[in-house]
């Protein structure tokens, strides 16, 4: 009983809705999926050399970006610095310098490996290209790890396009949720109709089947809101790390 529980507790508000018809307010295991659509590359003239790179480094397209991470973000309560991801955005050549930003940087950092890798101009896909060729031929036998193909898209191109793009994948995000069902705001006012409809037939002392239908209603739009609150969260992340890196690039 006990792990059953548990369970429930470390579940997704997504998971919850659909494997139990009900949601928790304010649930901290929820998370929110950021996903790049490979189509809207795939036709133009440098898809196939960036499509290599991606399955160089093992790239995801998609990402999970759970509520916990926003702890540990410009805006959250957590003041540990993270070193841990620096080794990966070493600079090849020594001319571009580590980012400040990086230690408060929630994003995965594959993620922005791929969002690069996507985003790279034609001259920095050929300078990427053209270290990793280097590398490979003064080694003979041995392919680039995925840490270095990620070095490499970085020497090439840095942080901006990749943030700038995430920006964007997250307001087109919010838009979607918005549509046909408004702001978090909408939300709040149909949750508070919600509790003022149950309060009213607690006092009349109404259990109906029209009840149990207006709770399940109400769990989808608690689970719509927290993805609208997660998106807008998560973009105010990605705003302020565009920001600075657009400032460390003056």
């Amino acid at each position: 009983m006990f792990s059953a529980v548990g369970r429930v507790l470390e579940s997704s508000q997504f998971e919850l809705l659909y494997l139990y018809g009900f949601v928790i307010d304010n649930n901290p295991s929820d998370f929110l999926m950021v996903h790049y659509p490979t189509e809207a590359f795939q036709n133009s003239s440098s898809s196939e050399a960036k499509e290599k790179l991606l399955m160089l480094q093992k790239a995801e397209l998609r990402c999970l970006l759970p509520k916990s991470l926003l702890h540990n973000g410009f805006f959250g309560d957590c003041n540990e610095k993270d070193n841990s991801r620096l080794h990966n955005s070493f600079s090849w050549s020594g001319q571009r310098k580590v980012p400040s930003y990086l230690h408060k940087l929630i994003f995965p950092q594959e993620f922005i490996a791929a969002l690069r890798t996507v985003s790279m101009k034609d001259n920095e896909l050929t300078q990427a290209t053209s270290l990793l060729e280097d590398l490979v031929e003064s080694r003979k036998d041995r392919q680039a790890s995925e840490a270095e193909v990620q070095a490499a898209v970085w020497e090439s191109c840095g942080d901006y396009a990749a943030l700038e793009l995430l920006v964007d994948l997250l307001r087109i995000k919010m838009l979607e949720l918005e549509e046909g069902s408004g702001t978090e705001q909408n939300d709040a006012k149909i949750l508070e109709d919600f509790c003022n409809l149950e309060l009213e037939w607690k006092l009349r002392n109404k259990l109906d089947d029209k009840k149990s239908m207006t709770r399940n209603r109400r769990s989808c739009v608690v689970y719509r809101r927290g993805q609208k609150q997660l998106t807008r969260l998560f973009l105010q992340e990605a705003e302020h790390a565009l920001e600075l890196c657009a400032s460390e690039l003056q």
